[in-house]
């Protein structure tokens, strides 16, 4: 059974389609739910060869990695397995053409949630894993500044490693921002409502603002400022992943009419329009 067949895929399929079909068939067979662990760790190899491009390629055209025979039965049979039956070693397994598959513990999928302002920052965690054997580790990672919800980190050599003599597998983490503020996001750039009066946006005012990280920011709104006019605060937006980018803050002027005005109030309006 090749690795779309374990998925349920065909070869056309897109990241997408692998992905979904990773999650439903890992869900369906997770020993924690009662699944086959057998089967379950065919869907994460499955996966972990087709989620990667450079090994689905490979995969999907194979090189001739090692010499075969076929026998009149139709049996294949592999040269190493040959050797290795009879106690020899494979005496071209150093040829320069001679590449024996890579054996090692399978990867380690997890998720962690984050709030938006821990983006501002890289972050340091630690993680506890566990294994296919129920053995807990301890792991510290570091989550890079500007990661952006749905980015999936590999951490090299912190995946599984149930299996001694095997080189371990490794950790990919999937991260999900949570915008848990009253911030707009749009790219890089952040936008956030300031509420003034009438009588502010006529003669002018100053205002104080929050930034992401709680930075106070005065701002000086012109006399006659109009509804929805927005104001640019430099480089106080998110973080570019993994380069020295930031975006901007911008401040989104909404004015309010007052409601709690008496007949005095009203007349004395009256009489400035009147007289403009």
């Amino acid at each position: 059974m090749s690795h779309y067949d374990t998925l349920g895929i065909q070869r056309t399929a897109t990241p997408e389609e692998i992905k979904r079909a990773y999650r439903k068939l890992a869900s369906q067979h997770h020993p924690d739910k009662g699944g086959d662990t057998g089967k379950f760790q065919e869907v994460e190899e499955a996966y972990r060869v087709l989620s990667d491009p450079q090994k689905k390629a490979e995969y999907d055209n194979p090189r001739q990695n090692s010499v075969h025979f076929n026998f009149g039965d139709g049996q294949n049979f592999n040269l190493d397995e040959i050797f290795n039956r009879f106690g020899f070693g494979n005496p071209f397994a150093n040829h320069p053409n001679f590449r024996q598959a890579e054996r090692r513990n399978k990867d380690i999928r997890a998720d962690i949630h984050m709030f938006l302002v821990d983006t501002l920052i890289s972050q340091s965690k630690t993680l506890r894993i566990k294994t296919s054997n129920d053995q807990i580790h301890t792991v510290d990672i570091t989550i890079p500044a500007g990661i952006t919800s749905g980015t999936t980190m590999k951490y090299p050599g912190l995946g599984d490693n149930m299996f001694t003599n095997l080189q371990r597998g490794d950790l990919y983490i999937t991260v999900h921002v949570n915008n848990n503020t009253q911030f707009e996001i749009s790219g890089l750039d952040l936008s956030t409502t300031l509420t003034v009066n009438c009588f502010q946006a006529i003669i002018g005012s100053e205002q104080t603002v929050l930034g992401l990280d709680g930075k106070q920011f005065l701002i000086k709104t012109p006399p006659g400022c109009q509804p929805d006019t927005k104001l640019k605060i430099a480089g106080e937006g998110l973080p570019a992943f993994q380069k020295d980018i930031k975006g901007n803050l911008y401040i989104k002027i909404k004015i309010t009419i007052p409601t709690d005005l008496d007949d005095n109030d009203l007349e004395q309006i009256r009489k400035l329009n009147y007289n403009s």
